[in-house]
């Protein structure tokens, strides 16, 4: 493994859709993961992990201010997973599999990290996997998208509510194809009232608890630094970063690149599966020229193929469906385009097909 992404499985090609792996494996030292920390300031992110590594927070109860109490009755029941799956991509994880996490996170807003989170979430659904979302972005874009397939639970419970309270929400005799934890204002509090380590901890312990209930679990993050970003990345297993082609969001793309490496420290089984090149419009020379610059300059942490700048998913997301759904021919390309990026991240996450 060179830096943080694997290069055997990173440039493995062809993948679903045609699309084959990155071919010049050359990576310049100038560009390299190591020297990209050592360039920026490496103290950029100051964690406070004594907790998060215990896996507990001290003196802080298990049932905590927020919480959502469970009634009378006993076991709640959510209204998430509402349609059967056709399960016609792949099989469904047998019991007893682990739940695997993937977060998509960048630091830098509009990228596309919410499209990929509710596209991978929907294709997820259709293989025939048990899938959460979790928006841990308090604008809750992707809680728009998903605004079907609402667990009841707040995504501030994942950081402030006991394991116990969070798994009365589901019932283990119950199918789960897609269940959304609702991004919601209490997220903003979260960024106030706890340091990383103690997010990262109780966040941990939560995410555990409701791995029972799902196959995977994919995470929206908010597109800036802070307690909420890095706690998600520290607690998955796999992390995902879309990017598009212009001069802010390359900036962006370096800064994250050091964030990766300062929270692989406290998080080495982190595996990277790339930056999607998003937005892509071909006929805009900037855009050509950067995403040539960067499979460049970054062979081992591009993905091989690339999204283009594409209306029928912005109209996905906005009337709640995949770009599939999408009753016009333009949306075929995108489609096609989405899908390869589904199967890309079902292989590298080694999802049984």
């Amino acid at each position: 493994m060179s830096g943080f992404a694997n290069e055997k499985t990173l440039n493995r090609g062809p993948v679903w859709g045609g699309y084959r792996g990155v071919r010049n494996k050359s990576t310049n030292n100038q560009y390299s993961s190591g020297s990209i920390g050592r360039r920026f300031a490496t103290d950029s992110l100051c964690i406070n992990v004594q907790n998060f590594e215990r896996g507990s927070v001290p003196g802080r109860k298990q049932s905590m201010a927020g919480a959502h109490n469970s009634s009378s009755s006993g076991v709640r029941t959510s209204e998430c997973g509402l349609a059967g799956t056709s399960g016609v991509y792949c099989q469904k994880m047998g019991k007893g599999s682990e739940m695997k996490t993937l977060v998509t996170a960048i630091q830098k807003g509009g990228q596309g990290k919410t499209f990929a989170t509710c596209h991978l979430a929907l294709d997820f659904k259709e293989r025939g996997l048990r899938v959460a979302v979790a928006d841990l972005d308090v604008q809750g874009n992707a809680s728009y998208t998903l605004s079907n397939y609402k667990s009841g639970i707040k995504a501030s419970q994942l950081f402030r509510a006991s394991p116990d309270t969070l798994m009365s929400y589901f019932s283990p005799s119950t199918d789960r194809t897609l269940c959304l934890i609702e991004g919601d204002p209490g997220l903003a509090d979260i960024e106030g009232l706890m340091n990383v380590g103690e997010a990262a901890s109780q966040l941990k312990i939560n995410l555990k608890a409701l791995s029972e209930f799902f196959d995977v679990l994919l995470i929206d993050t908010p597109p800036s630094l802070g307690v909420i970003m890095s706690s998600a990345v520290l607690v998955s297993d796999f992390m995902l970063s879309p990017l598009e082609m212009e001069a802010y969001s390359l900036q962006g793309f370096q800064k994250m690149v050091t964030v990766i490496n300062n929270l692989r420290k406290l998080n080495p089984s982190l595996k990277f599966l790339g930056m999607v090149p998003n937005k892509v419009d071909g006929r805009k020379p900037r855009h050509v020229q950067n995403l040539s610059t960067l499979r460049n300059s970054y062979p081992d942490l591009m993905v091989p193929f690339a999204i283009g700048l594409r209306d029928s998913i912005a109209q996905a997301l906005g009337e709640k469906m995949a770009v599939w759904e999408v009753k016009k021919t333009a949306a075929r390309i995108a489609s096609h385009e989405v899908r390869a990026l589904a199967q890309y991240v079902i292989e590298k996450m080694e999802i049984e097909q």
